[in-house]
């Protein structure tokens, strides 16, 4: 069994998830075409965004550059 997530990491799934959310956004971009750009699945953005996961480093990457932004703006 794995333990518990520390909150402080929670906290920063939920802050990297609103930041990609809202570069999406001022991208005008829906979540499809934001996963299909960066060749990640949609449920696994959906994921991203709402906090629920930790992006591999590579989607990261894949998710900056289809934003057109450097990654180091997304982290929380």
């Amino acid at each position: 069994m794995q333990p518990a997530t520390p909150p402080w990491i929670a906290e920063a799934r939920v802050r990297l998830g609103n930041r990609i959310r809202d570069a999406r956004i001022d991208a005008e971009l829906t979540q499809d075409k934001l996963a299909e750009l960066a060749g990640i699945d949609r449920t696994t953005l959906q994921k991203t965004e709402a906090g629920k996961t930790d992006p591999k480093f590579s989607q990261l990457l894949r998710l900056a550059r289809a934003l057109r932004l450097p990654a180091r703006d997304l982290m929380p």
